[in-house]
């Protein structure tokens, strides 16, 4: 459908934008893997060096593994708790237990990049001469003090944020904070000791979420109510509903496991357990600890970081395609429901026969037809097989087309549903949701935040280098199935014409969905560098041609 030129090209951008999003988010996975094995790590061969004065050291690394499982259990029933509240932030609010251990592993996330970095430098001094070892350790002071600074910066702008939903931490949340640093210089200003506090109290919590999720519904309530009313009177005034934290995730939790087909949960994790266990007291004969210790953190790093990177790309693939949901979010959002058009019932019998007959031209199955109440002209196409794939039209786009331009839109986005446009996107679009996950989960750390920062731009700019080209494919394709390029220059000058007249309130659909669509919205002027803001928005992270390039070039086919 499209010429041999234009196909090698989108193999070319394919390529390069493939490499480059795997290259990054590779390097982010692999910075989450270190920062998370280094602590995991090193507790595990201090707590078998510690214990080994009055346990047998097998034993003592039975006690270490299982308490590095609890722990690491605990923080992940918080993170999923403050995400859950925060989906739902009109409602709830995350619990203070819950932030105060991921406020923990972030700091702990914190100190490990610091030693990974402390470990290189004698490796760097060796193999740079002395000029650049100084003006690197130079460097990395000042980013760790600008890092710090914008970190600061931007804790302060949220916390003047009149949006209580942006509102990140809670008084009591506060409260458990204060404690964690207390304890943390405690342990580097005096002894380690101090913090075996910290890892009774993850241990606690996860065998609390496992066995008595009612005592840390208890312990949540106190701490709020010290904290809300000065003396923990009015704890029963605290609601149930006010909160959702990690006993709350816990549950929610359990009931899964319970409707999951098979045997209930508590057999497969009792196994599970006791395999853990039993392999690392074997491994414990016949390994040497730091040979061990270095095993388990590699092994849990793995499952750890491994579960959120299958997550951040079953979330951006999984179910419908995501360009989809988020129309249908918007338009429940900014319209109250997903309404049928105006359009009568013979207009539509019309638009359905064309999309078969188009659709049988082209050689695939012909797609579902959507029409959604909106008002800004948007023709789509979404799925990630020919088979199963929707095109969207919107109430605008109808009344604006009619006869052959409204058919050339429709072979427009069949041919974006032969190419497999959505799924090639959407699978681009991965890497961007893996960095956004790690920013999220990891709290601000000097190494993953910049590096998940940039691997989110470069996914988005790939997204739209990959688009540029497939709009260029579908183009040609529609012409190969119609033989009108003049139908789709007509109809693509008509819809960037109405674009430009609509007030900005119909325009506030940009988003996702303009990479699907048609033709982009237009550019809101802006006073100060609207140029260069220009240069990015359409330039580096357009997903579409400018549509006058678009015109000329299906104008000069005729």
């Amino acid at each position: 459908m499209s010429s041999a030129r234009v196909r090698l090209g989108l193999w070319t951008r394919m390529a390069l934008a493939s490499a480059l999003c795997l290259l990054l988010v590779a390097a982010v996975v692999v910075a989450g893997l270190v920062l998370v094995a280094v602590p995991v790590a090193g507790f595990v061969w201090y707590a078998v060096d510690v214990l080994a004065f009055v346990l047998p050291v097998p034993v003592a690394t039975v006690l270490a593994v299982a308490a590095v499982a609890l722990s690491l259990f605990a923080v992940e029933l918080a993170l999923r708790s403050l995400r859950t509240a925060r989906e739902n932030a009109d409602s709830v609010r995350p619990g203070p237990i819950a932030e105060g251990v991921v406020e923990l592993g972030a700091y702990v996330l914190l100190l490990s990049s610091l030693l990974v970095a402390l470990a290189t430098l004698p490796f760097a001094r060796d193999v740079l001469p002395p000029a650049i070892f100084a003006a690197l350790v130079v460097s990395g002071v000042f980013y760790l003090l600008t890092i710090s600074y914008v970190w600061a910066a931007r804790a302060w702008v949220r916390s003047r944020s009149d949006d209580e939903s942006r509102l990140e931490r809670s008084a009591a949340g506060d409260q458990l904070l204060v404690a964690v640093l207390a304890v943390g210089y405690l342990t580097l200003a005096y002894s380690e000791l101090f913090g075996v506090v910290l890892v009774v109290g993850l241990v606690a919590t996860g065998l609390a979420a496992m066995l008595a999720p009612d005592a840390l519904d208890v312990a949540r309530n106190r701490l709020v109510g010290y904290v809300d009313d000065g003396d923990g009177s009015e704890t029963e005034a605290v609601s149930e509903d006010t909160y959702h934290g990690i006993a709350d995730e816990a549950r929610r939790l359990a009931a899964r496991l319970e409707r999951a087909p098979g045997p209930g949960p508590a057999v497969p994790l009792a196994l599970v357990a006791a395999a853990l266990l039993a392999g690392s007291y074997v491994a414990a004969t016949i390994r040497p600890t730091e040979t061990l210790a270095v095993a388990v953190g590699a092994v849990a790093a793995s499952a750890f970081v491994g579960g959120h990177f299958v997550d951040a790309v079953r979330g951006e693939l999984g179910g419908d395609v995501a360009v989809l949901r988020t129309l249908e979010f918007e338009d429940d959002h900014d319209h109250g429901s997903v309404a049928e058009t105006t359009v009568d019932d013979r207009e539509l019998a019309t638009i359905r026969t064309t999309v078969a007959r188009l659709a049988g031209q082209a050689d695939v199955p012909a797609p579902g037809l959507r029409l959604v109440d909106r008002r800004t002209p948007t023709a789509l196409a979404g799925g990630y097989r020919p088979a199963t794939s929707t095109i969207v039209l919107s109430r605008g786009i109808v009344d604006s087309l009619e006869g052959r331009e409204l058919e050339a839109v429709l072979a427009h986005e069949i041919a974006h549903v032969a190419n497999r446009d959505a799924a090639v996107l959407t699978a681009l679009s991965a890497p961007g949701s893996v960095a956004r996950t790690a920013t999220g989960r990891y709290g601000f750390n000097p190494v993953l935040e910049p590096l998940a920062m940039l691997t989110d731009a470069v996914s988005r700019a790939a997204v739209a280098f990959v688009a540029r080209g497939r709009e260029y494919a579908a183009d040609d394709g529609a012409v190969a199935i119609t033989g009108d390029p003049a139908g789709l220059a007509g109809a693509l000058e008509t819809l960037d014409t109405d674009l430009e007249r609509r007030p900005e309130s119909d325009l506030r659909e940009k988003d996702v969905t303009t990479a699907f669509s048609i033709v982009p919205p237009p550019w809101e002027e802006h006073r100060f560098f609207d140029r260069t803001r220009r240069l990015l928005a359409r330039g580096l992270f357009g997903t579409h041609p400018a549509t006058e390039r678009r015109i000329d070039r299906l104008r000069a086919r005729l």
